[in-house]
This record gives C-alpha cells, sequence and structure tokens, in this order.
C-alpha cells in the first residue's frame, strides 16, 4: 500500500469535488434541455443532482480538513505548544 501524507489525500479529494463538479454541470444542462418538463426523467435528473451536490459538498469539505489539518509547523513535526496566559 502505497503511503501519502494528509494534504496529499486532501489534494486527491480536492479533485474528486472538481470531477463530481463537472458532472453537476452536465446534469444541469441536460435538466436546462428539457426546460419546465415535469416528466420522469427530469425528475431523475434533480435526484441525481442532490446526490451530485451531497457528494461535492462532502468531497470538498474532506479535502479542507485533510489539508489544512498540519497546516503549522509544529504540528508538522509532532509537537505540541501550550500557551499559558
Amino acid at each position: 500500500m502505497q503511503e501519502r501524507s494528509l494534504k496529499a489525500l486532501g489534494e486527491e479529494y480536492e479533485r474528486t469535488a472538481m470531477l463530481v463538479k463537472e458532472r453537476i454541470a452536465r446534469k444541469r444542462s441536460e435538466l436546462r434541455r428539457l426546460g419546465t418538463s415535469l416528466s420522469d426523467e427530469a425528475y431523475s435528473i434533480k435526484r441525481e443532482l442532490n446526490v451530485l451536490y451531497e457528494e461535492h459538498r462532502e468531497a470538498k469539505d474532506i479535502a479542507e480538513h485533510l489539508k489544512s489539518y498540519y497546516d503549522k509547523d509544529d504540528k508538522k513535526k509532532g509537537v505540541l505548544r501550550f500557551e499559558y496566559h
């Protein structure tokens, strides 16, 4: 198994989010093509869009969390600093 840093994994999730965003654009285009149709196809596309929106949000949230997990230099070294007030 290939070892990856959290930042690299976050970037992979970010790429996934971009791919999902492209799929969303295609589905929205299909929906626009149907116009104000109340057909089963339109409802199916709307359901797919809802799932894709959720996938996109989830991938972006995970990417942001992973990429920012070790942002501070001390965290990269595994050092925790405590501030006393």
